[in-house]
């Protein structure tokens, strides 16, 4: 799809994909769930969707003249962007690494705060000394954490778990239950 048209019905917001949606849609189904999980974005330059391990689009990459699409208006409601951790200066760090973790924290209150390093230990001392503005006061405790092998694994653990808190908090509860249980199995003598 070189750009999106809006005079033939609505058309999906992928680059090159050419299913009719409803006017109120933005993505097709296939494109909307892959979007849901994370693996499709939008292009910087032109607004279409694209695969999100590129920084833009194919047309946008290659410097070919593409109109901008126009979302419906629906658009900018229907997707709440679930906030990761990531820093440009951790990329360096992360090259030598091997593991990366997905933390939980409980605070104050029994809000839950959920993040991912490559140095648990350092982070943790971060929290607990105050360092981090989203738990700065709150008495962040560690309750679980997850090994991953890629920081690219360990965004998308975090957005994922991010979005269970939200909708059901209970889970991360049962979770962090599950955790306790197996390391208390652990410490056996």
């Amino acid at each position: 799809m070189a750009m999106f048209r809006k005079s033939s019905g609505n058309v999906c917001g992928y680059i090159g994909c050419k299913r009719h949606i409803r006017s109120n849609y933005f993505l097709c189904t296939e494109h909307y769930e892959d979007y849901e999980d994370g693996f499709v974005d939008q292009c910087p330059r032109c607004g279409r969707f694209k695969n999100a391990d590129y920084d833009l689009c194919w047309d946008c990459h290659r410097g070919r003249p593409v109109a901008r699409w126009a979302p419906p208006a629906e658009f900018s409601e229907q997707k709440k962007r679930i906030n990761v951790e990531h820093s440009k200066a951790w990329e360096k760090g992360d090259k030598e690494a091997s593991c990366f973790l997905v933390y939980i924290l409980k605070q104050d209150g029994g809000k839950f705060y959920i993040g991912q390093t490559r140095e648990l230990r350092e982070r943790l001392s971060e929290h607990m000394d105050g360092k981090i503005a989203s738990t700065k006061g709150s008495n962040p405790r560690l309750q679980y954490f997850e090994m991953l092998p890629t920081r690219e694994a360990a965004e998308f653990r975090e957005a994922e778990l991010k979005k269970v808190a939200e909708s059901n908090p209970r889970e991360i509860r049962r979770m962090i239950i599950g955790f306790k249980d197996l390391v208390d199995e652990l410490n056996y003598e």
